[in-house]
């Protein structure tokens, strides 16, 4: 890998991890499905929250399985599959874990306050260690995690996903690319693929084969990309709360086409704007990715709670809340990492599974 492309993997990362605290950070609502609409009043606040939230944000957990999945196949052959392992039980497994019951220690803190008992269902310092054991399986705190979890799975089906790209090329892929775009359900079985396995294989894809893209076509496809993604989020907002309704496509389709182009225009784009100023600021960032996504919840979740029972919940305090809140997360994030990284760098790289 080239020292460009190391670069270019990191910044890309660390602004997709900050479009999934955008995300998270939503206040006016709770988890919308991307093929719902929303069933409430258009405010400036609602209207800024949901193009943000969930349009800008959208391509960041499709943007991470594809750069997993690239990561994982760049050097891999069926030979390898016992040392990806061991190296994938050190970098997802242990981190899922201890993540998993810091979270649950971190609830049981706050709930002991007296002040935050809605952030979990029950007193947690009264359930049973079983009962613990469950949560951090199942991520039932720190919800961020199942991607940690799919990527175990995967991990798991490695050698299943070579042999099959291996033989099959690309065949493999375009069908399922044309179901998921078209929102036609697979076999139970086969669920799991919908949940970012496309993107994974995607990304192992590219690792194997390799894509060639000639640097002239590099700007215009970024142009391109750019110009639908943003067609694609008007419509898609539009239709989301109801300001013209949805003829000819589902509001998923859409969601899922303003995926493929914002994942394009992130990806492209980066390289008209990688000698910017700002890609220095992003790259000292970087190394604290994997700390902010494993730490940005529950304390975000804390943070729009307590700060609604002090702002209030008119539309420019939740607004003022939603900006407020990523900025006070990341920055803290960062901080403890920092600390972290310098006082107990072992405990630091245990946490980050050696990132």
């Amino acid at each position: 890998m080239t020292d460009y492309l190391s670069r270019k993997i990191k910044i890309v990362s660390f602004i997709a991890i900050l479009c999934v605290v955008f995300q998270h950070a939503i206040n006016f609502t709770g988890y919308i499905d991307p093929s719902s609409t929303y069933v409430g009043q258009l405010h400036g606040n609602t209207l800024l929250q949901y193009i943000f939230g969930y349009g800008f944000a959208r391509p960041a957990v499709a943007l991470f399985f594809l750069l997993s999945g690239f990561l994982f196949f760049r050097n891999y052959t069926l030979g390898k599959t016992l040392s990806k392992f061991r190296s994938r039980f050190r970098s997802l497994f242990i981190p899922y874990v201890l993540w998993g019951a810091l979270s649950i220690l971190f609830i049981v803190f706050l709930q002991s306050t007296g002040g935050f008992s809605s952030l979990y269902t029950g007193v947690v310092s009264e359930k049973s260690f079983g009962t613990y054991i469950q949560m951090i399986i199942h991520h039932g705190v720190a919800y961020q995690l199942w991607f940690l979890w799919d990527l175990m799975l995967y991990t798991l089906l490695a050698p299943i996903f070579y042999i099959v790209l291996r033989y099959s090329n690309v065949l493999f892929l375009i069908p399922l690319y044309i179901l998921w775009m078209l929102q036609i359900p697979l076999p139970s079985v086969f669920s799991f693929l919908y949940r970012g396995g496309l993107f994974y294989l995607l990304g192992a894809y590219i690792a194997m084969y390799g894509v060639y893209i000639p640097k002239e076509k590099v700007k215009p496809i970024a142009l391109v990309s750019i110009i639908f993604w943003m067609v694609m989020l008007a419509i898609k907002t539009s239709i989301a709360f109801g300001i013209f309704p949805s003829m000819y496509l589902k509001l998923s389709q859409i969601d899922n086409m303003a995926i493929i182009m914002g994942i394009s225009a992130l990806w492209f784009g980066y390289d008209k704007i990688a000698s910017a100023k700002i890609m220095n600021i992003f790259l000292a960032a970087t190394p604290f990715t994997f700390f902010l996504y494993a730490s940005h919840e529950p304390l975000l979740e804390v943070l729009k709670q307590a700060g609604v029972l002090f702002t209030g919940r008119s539309d420019v305090s939740l607004l003022f809340l939603y900006g407020a809140s990523i900025i006070v997360v990341v920055s803290v994030t960062i901080g403890c990492g920092t600390l972290l990284k310098r006082f107990v760098p072992k405990f630091y790289r245990l946490l980050t599974g050696g990132r």
